[in-house]
């Protein structure tokens, strides 16, 4: 990331730094913003139609284990896991498998129970949707750390000839002035070709009969 000086007619570099450097913990600071800010963070990272459900929850009776963000498509009625690290790990991507196999278990009343006891945001939403359409067999894992293992990504791209949808999102972490700026950078799946350029195409003017 530069920083453009229009007086001075000049780039300069700003500085990169890490969680740690800037003291971020992974669930009390990340977690906790990404919930918080969630229309902001889901649009970013073009997940629009992700309705937020909870966070911290029991994917299955038989672990102790906590998810740490649980949402649902609109657009799909699948479910859509969220696995955050504050830096790297080979096991996130096993991590997120594991959760949603566990997941998968669980029926509308459970989630209706998950987001009547959490009541974040839009979860009236959720309740509608929930009631008028059926949940989706397919669920989509979603990885969000500093930087990814090659072994992680290698994995995600073999797993998607088994009908396993997975994203994994990079956070490039810089300080500018004293504050601490996030960019999310898509790293898995890379993106189509039509999705990095504006397209030329205009929309066809629609004449009123």
């Amino acid at each position: 990331m530069l920083k453009f000086d229009k007086n001075q007619k000049s780039l300069s570099k700003i500085s990169t730094t890490n969680f740690k450097a800037e003291n971020l913990l992974e669930r009390a600071d990340l977690q906790a913003a990404i919930v918080e800010s969630w229309d902001v963070f889901r649009n970013e990272i073009g997940f629009s139609s992700a309705v937020l459900i909870g966070q911290e929850i029991n994917p299955d009776a038989s672990t102790s284990d906590r998810l740490d963000i649980l949402a649902l498509d609109a657009e799909d009625s699948s479910l859509i896991i969220f696995e955050l690290k504050r830096d790297k790990n080979k096991l996130q991507l096993l991590q997120g498998i594991t959760y949603a196999a566990m997941a998968s278990n669980k029926n509308k009343g459970e989630l209706k129970d998950i987001a009547l006891s959490q009541k974040c945001y839009e979860y009236e939403e959720l309740f509608e949707i929930l009631e008028t359409t059926d949940l989706n067999s397919e669920i989509k894992i979603v990885l969000i750390a500093e930087a990814f293992h090659p072994e992680v990504i290698i994995a995600a791209d073999w797993l998607k000839n088994y009908g396993i949808t997975v994203y994994a999102f990079a956070i490039d972490v810089h300080n500018v002035q004293g504050e601490t700026h996030l960019r999310f950078e898509q790293r898995y799946p890379l993106k189509e070709l039509a999705e990095v350029y504006d397209s030329r195409k205009k929309a066809p003017v629609k004449q009123e009969l």
